[in-house]
């Protein structure tokens, strides 16, 4: 019995837009725009993905589901805490080169410049925002304890440098206010009623008679919460009484007579 072969061409099973069929093209193509896509800027990513977002709110829907699972994982996760890094700060700062003549401990600085400065990046590689307010809490403690490290220093040659430079500070208080400014104004309060922000003022007192740029910053994000109408009442600066003890300057800098300790990082 001869069987009937079909006649019709191939071509007249190609898709209605006259393409080939092909189980690897939609594969293909969806690769080939992930690529393009990570090319793009970020800024230019999030401007498309929004505008989609406006326009199909199913897509919306899926964004918001996605970002309340990414909060769920944050918020079941282990608060990371960076106290170790305080304290081999406080090691190199007071200990590793405290054998050294001042004229080697001068030579040294850039290392010990350098070793704060990692320590202060890692730190804030694992602070974001998106972290727990433990996290973040710490992160912003443990850079206060560093600094504090510095100011007091036992090792005179090693202080005199790190303080002279400045740019170490400044970066540790630009960090201090990126954290500040990350938190909300209910959890910037939280880190009040801890006592933890008085003892964050303290370090413009240990900062003697030097004046740490960028300090004042750190201190307007938590004032802004609840400064305005105390600023009010006040009035102008002008007519404060220059006796007040809050507008006194700072005494000059005094001879350090105890030895700071490890444990002194409270």
């Amino acid at each position: 019995m001869a069987h009937n072969i079909s006649k019709r061409p191939f071509d007249s099973f190609a898709e209605p837009n006259g393409s080939k069929p092909s189980s690897k093209k939609p594969r293909a193509d969806s690769a080939k725009l992930l690529d393009k896509i990570r090319v793009l800027p970020i800024e230019t990513t999030e401007r498309l993905l929004d505008q989609i977002c406006q326009e199909y709110p199913k897509f919306a829907a899926r964004v918001q589901d996605a970002y309340a699972a990414h909060l769920a994982k944050t918020a079941a996760q282990a608060p990371v805490n960076f106290d170790h890094y305080s304290k081999e700060c406080w090691y190199t700062l007071n200990k590793r080169y405290a054998r050294l003549r001042p004229s080697q401990q001068f030579e040294i600085v850039g290392d010990i410049m350098e070793e704060l400065s990692e320590a202060r990046e890692e730190i804030m590689g694992k602070a974001g925002e998106e972290t727990r307010f433990e996290t973040r809490r710490n992160a912003l403690e443990v850079l206060r304890k560093i600094c504090k490290s510095v100011m007091l220093c036992n090792e005179q040659q090693i202080r005199h440098e790190l303080m002279k430079d400045w740019m170490v500070l400044v970066e540790f208080a630009e960090s201090m206010e990126q954290l500040a400014r990350g938190m909300t104004a209910v959890e910037r309060e939280r880190y009040k009623e801890e006592g933890l922000y008085e003892k964050l003022v303290e370090l413009q007192v240990e900062c003697e008679s030097i004046d740490m740029e960028g300090l004042a910053d750190v201190y307007a994000v938590f004032e802004e919460d609840g400064g305005e109408e105390e600023d009010g009442e006040e009035g102008n600066e002008e007519d404060e009484d220059p006796e007040d003890p809050a507008v006194q300057p700072i005494p000059p800098a005094r001879k350090r007579t105890k030895v700071f300790s490890v444990g002194e990082l409270s």
